[in-house]
C-alpha cells in the first residue's frame, strides 16, 4: 500500500475520532433539557451518545494499528500484527489512543448504564436524573481530549498550549455536537417551550464561542508565524480552515440574530431547520479540514 493511502486512514480515523467526541458531548449536554421531555426523546439523545462513544473508541485504535500497518509493509493483514503492535508501547501514537480508547469507553458504560436505568422506570426522568452520569461523562471527555495533546504538533509546545488544546476540543464538541439535538427540538416540540431552548442554547453558545476563539487564537500564535499562513501550504490549509469556522460562526450568528426571534411567525421553524442543517454541514467541512491539517500536514517550525 502507498504512503498516499495510509495517510488516508489515519485522517479518516481521525475524523471519526471527531465525530465520536462531538456526538457524546453532544448528546449529554442536550439531556440537561434540549429535549421534549418524552422518554424517546431521552433514548434518542441516549443511543445518540452511545454511538458517538463506539465510533470514537474504535477510531481512537485505528492509528495504531495503521502505525503498525506502516511499518510493516504488508497491507492491511500487517496492521493486525500483535508482537508490532505491542512494541509501539511508551510512542505518542499509542498513549494517545490509550488516553482516547479509555475515555470513550468510560463513557460507552456510562451511557449502557443509564439506558438500562431508562429501561427500567415508568416515566421520564427529571434532569437531576443525569447529575452524576454528566459528571462522569465530563471525566470520560477530559480524557479523550487530553489524547489529542499528546501526539502531532501540539505534543511539542508548552503545557500551558495544550491545556488550551484540551479546553478547544471540549468547547468544540459540546458547541458543534449539540447541533444535532437542536434540529431534532425543531421538530419535535411546541412553539413556547422550543423558543424558550433555543433562547438559551444561544446563550451557551456564545460562551462557547468565546472559548473556541480565545483557545484557536492561542494555538494559532504558538504554532505558525502570521507570514506562514501565506506562505506555506499548512498555512493556507489552516487558513481554510479559518474560512470553514467563519462560515458555521455565521450560520449560528443568523440563528441567533434572525432565525430564533422569527420563529412564532409562519414557517420559522422550517427555516431554523434549514440554517442548522447548513451550520451541520460547515461543521463537517470544518472537521474534514481539521483532520487533514493535524495528519498529513505541518507547521515549517515544527
Amino acid at each position: 500500500m502507498t504512503s498516499a493511502v495510509w495517510t488516508l486512514l489515519i485522517i479518516l480515523a481521525k475524523v471519526g475520532i471527531f465525530a465520536g467526541i462531538i456526538a457524546s458531548a453532544g448528546g449529554i449536554a442536550a439531556l440537561r433539557g434540549y429535549h421534549n421531555g418524552s422518554r424517546a426523546s431521552h433514548a434518542r439523545l441516549l443511543s445518540y451518545c452511545l454511538l458517538g462513544a463506539l465510533l470514537g473508541f474504535h477510531s481512537s485504535l485505528a492509528p495504531v494499528l495503521i502505525q503498525a500497518g506502516q511499518i510493516n509493509d504488508a497491507g492491511l493483514l500487517g496492521m493486525f500484527d500483535i508482537d508490532l503492535v505491542l512494541f509501539l508501547r511508551g510512542t505518542p501514537v499509542r498513549e494517545s489512543a490509550a488516553y482516547r480508547g479509555v475515555g470513550f469507553a468510560l463513557s460507552a458504560l456510562l451511557v449502557l448504564a443509564l439506558q438500562k436505568t431508562l429501561n427500567a422506570q415508568r416515566k421520564s426522568p427529571e434532569p437531576v436524573f443525569y447529575h452524576i452520569a454528566s459528571f462522569g461523562q465530563a471525566l470520560a471527555l477530559a480524557l479523550v481530549a487530553y489524547g489529542f495533546t499528546l501526539s502531532g504538533h501540539i505534543s511539542l509546545l508548552d503545557p500551558w498550549v495544550r491545556a488550551a488544546l484540551t479546553i478547544h476540543v471540549a468547547a468544540m464538541s459540546i458547541w458543534l455536537g449539540m447541533l444535532l439535538p437542536l434540529r431534532w427540538c425543531c421538530v419535535d416540540m411546541q412553539m413556547d417551550p422550543l423558543i424558550k431552548q433555543m433562547t438559551r442554547f444561544s446563550r451557551l453558545g456564545i460562551g462557547l464561542v468565546a472559548t473556541l476563539v480565545f483557545t484557536g487564537i492561542t494555538m494559532l500564535l504558538s504554532l505558525i508565524d502570521v507570514v506562514d499562513l501565506f506562505t506555506t501550504n499548512y498555512g493556507r490549509l489552516m487558513l481554510l480552515k479559518l474560512v470553514a469556522f467563519t462560515a458555521v460562526l455565521l450560520f449560528a450568528a443568523l440563528n441567533k440574530w434572525r432565525y430564533v426571534p422569527a420563529l412564532s411567525l409562519p414557517g420559522g421553524n422550517q427555516k431554523l431547520v434549514r440554517n442548522i442543517d447548513r451550520e451541520i454541514f460547515g461543521a463537517a467541512a470544518l472537521l474534514i479540514v481539521a483532520a487533514v491539517l493535524t495528519t498529513a500536514l505541518g507547521p515549517s517550525s515544527h
